[in-house]
């Protein structure tokens, strides 16, 4: 399989780490390059789907893609301007998989230099490119502090790619504790109290007397309220 989904049921936010290995670019017009690489990006997108949208979902690994620097301008925030490459058509792909998922490739957001981005080198041309990346969910860009290469690190497993490493930092905001709302209690064992319910009526009387004396300019609605006040307050 290309593809492997881990989720980590931590605290405060599970994580889903997704590593995958993505076919390498198709060459122009070889019909079976396409469709291996479109049916690997239909079984990346439904490994999406199945997922915790609450998570924090990190994608990394070999995708065989080249990002454009020009993608910066021109992809929505989901590609920074420190690209080391001219894009390939797994690079549009990536994008494009971005784009519809709300991801950023992050090792594009990060100023290093050249040998600390890319991580492999052509063995004809000896030069650098990113094929390897670490895509992140944008609701949680702020908590990825750093990306970048380090060269050397895994010269003892067989792979001419260089290790890439991302500093994860989460930046939770505290939540507010919603104010408890206490309902007044009353008391009704003082209904049963007969001296106590002669003297409220009485005084209720008096009381509606005086509203229909003091405000003979109120409209009904204001009549109303002002019983009501004076009900409460006894």
């Amino acid at each position: 399989s290309r593809i492997v989904t881990v989720r980590i049921e931590c605290r405060p936010v599970p994580i889903t780490i997704i590593a995958v290995y993505a076919p390498i670019n198709p060459s122009n017009g070889v019909k079976n390059g396409i469709e291996t690489c479109d049916e690997f990006c239909k079984i990346l997108q439904a490994t999406i789907d199945k997922t915790h949208k609450s998570d924090m979902i990190m994608i990394m690994g070999d995708f065989n893609a080249r990002v454009g620097v020009e993608q910066a301008n021109t992809a929505g925030g989901t590609v920074g301007k420190h690209a080391i490459d001219k894009q390939n058509q797994n690079g549009r792909r990536l994008v494009d998989f971005c784009l519809f998922n709300s991801f950023i490739v992050t090792n594009t957001f990060f100023p290093h230099k050249t040998v600390h981005q890319g991580t492999w080198m052509h063995p004809k041309t000896k030069q650098w490119h990113m094929l390897d990346y670490v895509l992140v969910n944008r609701k949680f860009r702020s908590s990825v502090q750093d990306v970048r290469v380090h060269r050397g690190a895994t010269g003892g497993i067989g792979t001419d790619h260089h290790l890439l490493r991302a500093k994860i930092r989460l930046h939770l905001k505290c939540r507010k504790k919603a104010e408890k709302k206490y309902r007044i209690r009353l008391d009704q064992s003082k209904l049963t109290d007969n001296n106590l319910l002669s003297a409220f009526r009485i005084e209720l009387a008096n009381e509606s007397k005086a509203i229909r004396g003091d405000n003979k300019t109120l409209s009904v609605n204001g009549k109303f309220t002002n019983f009501v006040n004076s009900v409460r307050e006894r």
